[in-house]
């Protein structure tokens, strides 16, 4: 299975013979029998569908046929806990968020993820624990299609220090946050691939 965030919705590649269990109603089952993959793309735009599953014969080559269509850029970034196991959230351009960043020339995902964490929220003490789990999510920037692959990680901290946001990446807030208030205060405005990341952090905890 494959999965790309298209304005916040997921479009899915499943093979054809997978049993699709769709809970939300306004996900959208389409096979590529009947669809090319540009008209599943579009049908993201209609307002009442929440996002496409897309059934293949060969979901790895719709997917290659998909990235295609793009430039691929890669970045990375972390859950951060801390000792009282609450975890770590940023607010920019009016939604939660976690920290990440594109990573440098010749870079590592893990000394991106590390390298970016300090420096959008100022922490010093960073440990990183083991990977979570990859997202891809698409914009555009100067004219150009861009796919944006995310490496995840799990770290941990044990600095006291008071968090500093990077004001000129556009954060405004970094703070610490339950489980709790994550679900009632982050979830409803973060974006679908963020809170992805959130619900499989838990599930892996």
């Amino acid at each position: 299975m494959h999965k790309a965030f298209i304005n916040d919705k997921p479009l899915i590649f499943e093979d054809v013979y997978t049993k699709i269990n769709v809970v939300d109603e306004n996900i959208l089952i389409l096979s590529e029998a009947e669809f090319v993959l540009k008209e599943a793309i579009e049908k993201l735009n209609t307002n009442n569908i929440s996002g496409i599953v897309y059934l293949c014969a060969r979901p790895d080559q719709a997917w290659s046929e998909f990235t295609g269509r793009y430039i691929l850029m890669e970045a990375a970034g972390g859950i951060v806990k801390n000792k009282n196991d609450e975890i770590l959230v940023i607010y920019r351009r009016k939604r939660w968020d976690l920290p990440k960043g594109k990573l440098e020339y010749n870079e590592s995902p893990e000394d991106a993820a590390i390298r970016e964490v300090k420096e959008e929220c100022g922490i010093k003490n960073l440990v990183l624990e083991k990977f979570l789990l990859k997202t891809f999510h698409t914009y555009t920037e100067k004219e150009k299609f861009i796919l944006k692959k995310t490496h995840w990680f799990m770290m941990t901290t044990s600095d006291n220090e008071e968090l500093i946001p990077q004001l000129e990446e556009d954060i405004e807030e970094a703070k610490w946050m339950s489980k709790e208030k994550i679900y009632k205060k982050v979830f409803p405005i973060t974006y679908a691939s963020i809170e992805e990341v959130l619900l499989r952090y838990f599930e892996e905890k």
